[in-house]
């Protein structure tokens, strides 16, 4: 049985394989485990699973049930989905995927634990891109303050996000208002 559907999982893995020229050896694995994906229904679950939790959010289970039938099949997962899902889990963490159940209230689910990057040395100062500097001078102010402030939205998100995965035992509101200090400083009374 093969399935040509552009939402199935292989679709995503075979463009990946194409995408690889400088490693055909990566991009050979992948355009074969591609080719096994469209024959193994079984192996197709397991790949659009890890490709659903890739995105770094929890998922509960019946939403991580309904996203890959969805892309499958509704027969995808057989007659007791939460066995299969069980399955499906235990063997990816067998082959070291980290995977991990989050119970915290608006972000419980299952999601794909990464372990800590290290972060570059980089240095302080590469240099002045003076296109972009010129870019932003041709800007008005209100496009200026509208820049600024979504970036500054976006760095408290991310700074939020990362403090809730470091401190899981905090609340939502104490990652956010960790964050927010961290963003933009104390403020001086």
């Amino acid at each position: 049985m093969t399935n040509s559907s552009s939402t199935h999982p292989a679709s995503e893995w075979e463009k990946d394989a194409q995408g690889l020229r400088t490693n055909p050896e990566l991009a050979l694995r992948l355009a074969a485990m591609a080719g096994h994906m469209r024959r193994d229904k079984i192996a197709a679950r397991r790949a659009a699973l890890i490709d659903l939790l890739a995105d770094g959010r929890p998922h509960q289970r019946e939403e991580i049930w309904e996203t890959i039938a969805t892309q499958l099949g509704e027969d995808c997962w057989g007659k007791l989905p939460q066995e299969a899902l069980s399955r499906d889990l235990a063997v990816l963490r067998q082959g070291g995927i980290r995977i991990a159940y989050s119970r915290r209230p608006k972000a419980a689910g299952y999601y794909l634990q990464h372990p800590r990057l290290e972060r570059p040395t980089i240095p302080l100062y590469e240099g002045i891109n003076w296109e972009l500097v010129e870019a932003i001078s041709e800007l008005s102010v209100r496009e200026k303050n509208e820049r600024a402030f979504a970036a500054a939205e976006f760095a408290l998100r991310q700074k939020t996000l990362i403090l809730s995965e470091e401190h899981p035992e905090w609340s939502k509101a104490k990652s956010e208002k960790a964050a927010r200090s961290i963003v933009y400083g104390t403020s001086l009374k």
